[in-house]
């Protein structure tokens, strides 16, 4: 039986959030009162997705795989935070979507700076953590506070997220399908 690659997942994960976020620009309201509805189920299937995709990983960089398993458990308990409390979800949807990104970008920074003399492309990881901490922090203290425009602003991440994912499937493959620090 062959086993799931890494780098095909990553690219079904990153053409997921790219279309999301596209969805988001063109109908930002219709895109809110559905990304609170399915946000919750999506972030758990990303977990899963992630942490299915560090499981196949080679073995030399066991430390790449803890990193890319810590992201998958914040994916999932933000999941789970959101599936099982759908009313709190819409009224907190921008502080709980915002915190999500906000761990994110921190885990990534944490991680890069951390590993970075075993990590080539390090830096290009503590950038994608600084632009996570921007767009965390434009979602949670929007000047605008419309759903309209929280809705935008998620969308780009998105977008964002995606072609990082779908960046990271194209160096796996590269790399003897082994997990890096990217999203």
């Amino acid at each position: 039986m062959n086993k799931i690659k890494s780098s095909r997942l990553l690219v079904i994960a990153g053409i997921f959030f790219i279309l999301t976020g596209i969805f988001c620009l063109l109908s930002p309201l219709r895109t809110y009162v559905a990304l609170v509805r399915f946000s919750g189920i999506a972030l758990l299937l990303n977990g899963i997705v992630l942490q299915v995709a560090s499981s196949y990983a080679h073995m030399s960089f066991a430390k790449e795989k803890i990193s890319m398993r810590i992201d998958s458990i914040v994916d999932m308990i933000f999941g789970i935070l959101l599936i099982f409390n759908p009313f709190m979800t819409f009224i907190l949807f921008p502080l709980l979507i915002g915190g999500w990104i906000l761990c994110k970008g921190v885990i990534k920074i944490f991680v890069s700076l951390l590993l970075r003399k075993q990590i080539s492309g390090w830096s290009f990881i503590l950038g994608l953590g600084i632009i996570s901490l921007v767009f965390a922090l434009l979602i949670i203290y929007a000047p605008l506070n419309r759903s309209n425009d929280i809705t935008k602003i998620i969308g780009a991440f998105f977008i964002c997220l995606g072609a990082v994912l779908i960046y990271d499937s194209i160096k796996l493959r590269r790399m003897h399908e082994t997990i890096n620090l990217l999203f």
